[in-house]
């Protein structure tokens, strides 16, 4: 890359996340995910050049368009999960366009490329940033005949991969301390109160859009990189399998023609890393694990203080095991130094899951069960057991097995939901605590939630039927009317159906609600 290129592809990433500071803060969700889209895409263009046109696999010219239509679907629909669908895709498929600029094949690749892709293409972009930061600042040749005064000290061979590991940790730095702050209010208030610099201007705006800025260009200007070609191509999990899994060994695969990350760079983002997850350990253990006074460390009661996070808490926990099979994948030849930090990553984050689990039963004592909560203790389970197995394959040197693995364990666990039945789970334990008072703490909320009762399907009907006689007056005529609607409802729907629709937990609702109707 040359200086040339490394100003252009700085320039155009500026450029768009200057747009982003425009039209993000303050503004819904619209037409400005599709433009912001679009301009990612012409400044791709604009860095690769013709070369970058030249060196796409034609396959591969459908991503780009469909991107940019994924993120139109923002401006026409208004539902949160779909929108976050829609989002994802549209990010998955520009990521791969602008790797296809590189000259990756990414349509005619094999399934475990594209995943790789997915798992790898944040640190590809943010090793990008530390290279065209590098080629940026590239001074011309030293002149040896200039005087010993005028010429600029050079940094040390061994303290450049640190100072580029330094950063690439920083956007995670930044991205894990906005997570553990709005999960933990003691974590949030130290973090506030460091960051506090007590500015004299009043630059609140500027500097929030500066910032917004600088966040976008620094993953924009990582990606326009690799579609530039300026970094050697990620060619997904073809990392050759070492016969040994400490320290780097003789390999037995096919060599990798060039690492996209030294072993000291990825070292170095992943002991800044256990510091920051240290931390937030180490105050999970005095205040929520240890029961130090949290009124007055926080302003929350220690079960109001314990009821927020997990959802935070859980996406830290995929975050990291991204990270540490990502950065694994990524290095040519990893070190002792980094496989034993990428363990104690994963070894703090199961206390992290732990902080999660002891929250999201703070949560369901006091509040009740939802499907939504149950999938989420299921999300709990399922990332610590795919910590453990991240673990291991990191120690045996396996892991370009980690998708087979974490696949077979989302269908542990989707085989579990299926025998367990949220709905019929969720409505059981919610009516055993509308019968029974003395189950739900005593700043918990007693009764049943009529509105969300409604909503659950055919399975929650005879557990109803069946807790009528135990619940309150009020309680039980309301449910009454909601069965006498359901049974209304089913019925016609029966009529309008044949038997390939027969289903048995709906022909067990039927037989109940028959039942029930025909005794009142």
């Amino acid at each position: 890359m040359t200086r040339h290129d490394a100003i252009r592809i700085l320039a155009l990433a500026i450029a768009v996340g200057a747009l982003a500071a425009i039209t993000l803060p303050g503004n819904a969700l619209g037409v400005n995910m599709p433009l912001l889209v679009v301009a990612l895409a012409a400044a791709a263009v604009a860095a690769a050049g013709e070369a970058g046109l030249r060196r796409m696999d034609p396959a591969d010219a459908w991503m780009a368009p469909a991107a940019i239509g994924f993120a139109a679907m923002t401006a026409l629909r208004t539902d949160p999960w779909l929108v976050m669908l829609d989002l994802l895709v549209s990010a998955t498929l520009i990521t791969a366009a602008i790797a296809a600029l590189g000259g990756a094949r990414v349509t005619r690749g094999a399934v475990s490329m594209v995943a790789a892709w997915a798992l790898g293409a944040m640190f590809a972009a943010m090793a990008g940033v530390a290279a065209v930061l590098a080629a940026a600042v590239r001074r011309a040749p030293v002149n040896p005949d200039a005087p010993a005064g005028r010429r600029l000290p050079a940094i040390p061979a061994r303290a450049k991969p640190v100072l580029r590991g330094l950063i690439i940790a920083l956007p995670l730095v930044l991205l894990f301390t906005a997570l553990f702050s709005a999960a933990d209010a003691v974590f949030g208030r130290i973090a506030a109160s460091l960051l506090d610099w007590h500015i004299a201007l009043d630059l609140e705006t500027l500097t929030a859009q500066g910032i917004v800025t600088a966040v976008v260009a620094w993953g924009v200007a990582g990606l326009l990189a690799l579609g530039a070609a300026a970094l050697p191509a990620f060619t997904g999990m073809t990392k050759p399998v070492e016969t040994v899994g400490w320290g780097p060994t003789a390999a037995t695969g096919p060599a990798v023609p060039r690492a996209l990350l030294e072993t000291v760079e990825a070292t170095t983002v992943l002991v800044v890393l256990d510091m920051l997850f240290l931390a937030f350990v180490v105050l999970q253990v005095a205040y929520l694990f240890g029961g130090r006074d949290t009124l007055a460390a926080s302003g929350f009661t220690y079960s109001d203080y314990a009821r927020r996070g997990f959802f935070e808490l859980v996406a830290v926990a995929a975050i990291a095991v991204s990270i540490a099979v990502g950065l694994d994948r990524l290095v040519g030849q990893r070190s002792r130094a980094q496989l034993g930090a990428s363990v104690a990553m994963l070894a703090l984050t199961l206390v992290i899951l732990a902080s999660a689990l002891a929250r999201l039963r703070l949560y369901q004592d006091a509040y009740g069960w939802t499907e939504l909560r149950f999938v989420v203790l299921v999300s709990i389970g399922w990332l610590a057991a795919a910590v453990v197995a991240t673990v291991a394959l990191l120690v045996r040197n396996r892991t370009q097995w980690t998708l087979h693995v974490l696949a077979a364990l989302a269908l542990v666990a989707l085989g579990g939901m299926n025998v367990a039945g949220p709905e019929s789970f969720v409505a059981e334990q919610n009516l055993a605590r509308a019968a029974n008072p003395a189950l739900v703490p005593a700043d918990g909320w007693t009764g049943l939630d009529l509105d969300y009762f409604g909503g659950l399907g055919d399975e929650a009907v005879p557990l109803a039927i069946a807790a009528l006689p135990t619940l309150s007056a009020d309680d039980r005529a309301a449910l009454e009317s909601q069965l006498a609607e359901r049974n209304y409802a089913l019925r016609a729907e029966m009529r309008d159906t044949g038997w390939p629709s027969w289903n048995l937990a709906r022909e067990r609702t039927r037989e109940a609600l028959a039942a029930w109707d025909a005794s009142r």
